[in-house]
């Protein structure tokens, strides 16, 4: 099995600042008597403690791509990532499968605050879990760039299952390349991850594959936050 590296990300090495949120939430009011500024500024000074971040990836050099079936196979595991993706796999010589969580706490803290009736608190908390997963992993992403550079390879996007009509029950061949247990993240019956706030998937390596500033338009999710965020930056 390849080798797992591990990581456990600060918030601060994670970037993430109260306007990230706001921005997300589509609050254009910054104003601090505005009661959502309150709370995600309440919420975001207690993240050291709601927090719980780990990730990592292991990187595999037996890969093999099927671009007309859209599966990727990785140490014997075949994947059915999708035509899509596999297609901006082109070049990889090598493929990082990752996983990266932001802890339970924040199911927790959000459940605990919708049953006393703090509904706003609770979406903010969930909200936020799912901007650390994904700051946490960008973190990560960029670990794992400055790995490779010496050799002379670059990274792609990372992708994920329940992307691109990227099956989501492909978690499980995913996780069957990884240590047991890995990050403490396992999967439910249904191949979704616990904690709830975690991520998956794949970044492709070598010398001559391409990584885009950003690659929503390659996506089919259009309820996406992240893809409200950009269209709406774009209108400015």
């Amino acid at each position: 099995m390849a080798t797992f590296s591990y990581y456990s990300p600060t918030i601060r090495e994670t970037g993430i600042l109260p306007d990230d949120l706001l921005e997300m939430l589509h609050e254009e009011d910054r104003s601090p008597d505005n009661p959502v500024v309150c709370e995600v500024t309440d919420v975001f000074e207690q993240l050291p403690v709601i927090s719980d971040i780990r990730g990592g990836y292991a990187i595999f050099e037996d890969i093999e791509r099927f671009p007309e079936t859209g599966e990727i196979r990785i140490a014997g595991q075949t994947i059915k990532t999708s035509r899509k993706i596999c297609r901006l796999m082109e070049g990889a010589e090598k493929i990082a499968v990752f996983i990266c969580t932001a802890g339970q706490g924040f199911s927790d803290y959000s459940g605990k605050y919708n049953k006393e009736g703090e509904y706003l608190k609770g979406y903010i908390v969930d909200t936020m879990g799912s901007l650390v997963a994904e700051k946490s992993m960008d973190f990560i992403q960029s670990e794992l760039e400055k790995q490779v550079l010496p050799e002379g390879m670059k990274i792609t996007n990372r992708y994920s299952p329940g992307y691109c009509n990227w099956p989501v029950d492909d978690q499980k061949q995913l996780f069957s390349l990884l240590p047991a247990n890995a990050c403490d993240i396992s999967l439910s019956a249904s191949c979704l991850m616990v904690p709830i706030k975690s991520v998956s998937g794949i970044i492709g390596i070598g010398k001559n594959v391409r990584k885009s500033s950003y690659s929503c338009d390659i996506c089919n999710n259009l309820t996406c936050i992240y893809r409200k965020v950009k269209s709406k930056n774009n209108q400015h």
